[in-house]
């Protein structure tokens, strides 16, 4: 889903204020799509201020979505699916989005990802290896960790392996092995709602 193209504003608002939301909202989404999402959350919301809508907390929240903001990303779409009129369609996509930001949520708060891949592709020699390099990480002994998440890989290259990969290989100063997994990452799961993050984290590796 991208932008809503338009926002419902109530016929009862000040005229000024409308077109002072109109305004904002264009703006907001030509920002969105160029890419400079802190002005397009900046100037959504102010328009969100002036004339409030469910449309627009829609549009707030895939912009912090495509931040990584998870908590704000959360709770716009949770209004959207409160005041709005979702189809059952639009619900179950934001459910999922919830879902995803969620687990983005407790990533970001634990650096790894700590949960093993929820499928049947990891076999029980990579499980083994992928939760003895959780453990080696949160006991902060990286080469360990990489060493282990290494292991896994061999057995099953799935998401959750390689972003751990990345983040032990960081740790563990393998600078451009961190990038080239982030990157793997990416392309493997393109849709993470951390993808932006993602991205600029690779970019600041790349200047290091």
């Amino acid at each position: 889903m991208a932008l809503l193209v338009s926002a419902h504003v109530s016929a009862q608002t000040d005229a000024g204020v409308v077109s002072r939301a109109q305004t904002l909202f264009t703006q907001g989404v030509a920002a969105y799509d160029a890419g400079r999402l802190d002005e397009a959350a900046r100037l959504l919301g102010e328009a969100d201020r002036l004339t409030p809508s469910p449309e627009l907390a829609f549009n707030i929240g895939r912009v912090y979505e495509r931040m990584g903001d998870s908590a704000q990303a959360i709770r716009y779409f949770q209004r959207y699916l409160h005041d709005g009129h979702p189809t059952d369609a639009e619900r179950a996509d934001i459910d999922t989005r919830i879902t995803a930001l969620r687990a983005l949520a407790t990533r970001q708060h634990d650096q790894i990802m700590t949960a093993p891949p929820s499928t049947d592709d990891m076999t029980a020699e990579a499980r083994t290896f992928f939760l003895r390099g959780v453990a080696m990480f949160r006991r902060h002994r990286y080469d360990a960790a990489l060493a282990a998440f290494t292991a896994a890989y061999r057995f099953a290259a799935l998401p959750e392996v390689i972003y751990n990969l990345a983040v032990a290989s960081e740790r563990t100063d393998h600078t451009q092995d961190a990038i080239d997994y982030y990157r793997e990452y990416l392309r493997v799961r393109p849709t993470d709602p951390g993808r932006a993050t993602i991205e600029h984290h690779i970019e600041e590796l790349r200047g290091h």
